[in-house]
């Protein structure tokens, strides 16, 4: 009995199985680079608005812990538990620590292009900034695989932020 409706060549057999162990491991790979360039630019975009928000924090004018300035405050841009807890904040989910964040403080460049720098290291004793300083602020965080390819390795997201300090503006 002929059946028409049987209409896979016996001589065919396998050739789906055959076709997906093909395609198969490609389509992984491509599906693995996508999730790895997407976690690349969330990482990038997350460090890049942490160095940002915590550079705004730094330069801000005035005092945390009052409205109005003693002179044995500590200003914005001293609190350096404050500049690092805001980068902190604004970085969820990548696990970024003290440790990754660097703040310093500088003149800005001259007329030559040279910057000279007033404090490499955040502290309650840097000096006091003045009108056109800047503050520094650099996040680093280690970018890490999801899947280890080899010859490929681990890689830091830098990003630098300079802000002016505007002093008391009137």
């Amino acid at each position: 009995m002929n059946n028409s409706f049987n209409l896979t060549d016996p001589k065919q057999k396998g050739q789906a199985t055959l076709e997906l162990a093909l395609v198969l491991p490609i389509f992984l790979i491509l599906l693995f680079g996508v999730f790895e360039i997407a976690f690349i630019f969330f990482y990038n975009v997350s460090v890049a608005n942490a160095s940002r928000e915590a550079a705004r924090y730094a330069a801000t004018s005035g005092c945390p812990a009052s409205t109005v300035c003693a002179d044995a405050d500590v200003q914005y841009y001293q609190d350096c538990a404050g500049i690092k807890n805001r980068a902190i904040s604004k970085a969820p989910g990548i696990g970024l620590l003290e440790a990754d964040i660097v703040i310093s403080y500088d003149h800005g460049p001259n007329d030559s292009g040279v910057i000279s720098p007033i404090a490499d290291i955040c502290s309650t004793t840097t000096p006091n900034l003045a009108t056109g300083d800047r503050v520094k602020v650099t996040v680093t965080k280690q970018f890490t695989l999801i899947v280890p390819i080899p010859g490929l390795k681990n890689f830091p997201i830098v990003s630098t932020t300079y802000r002016t300090y505007l002093g008391k503006v009137q």
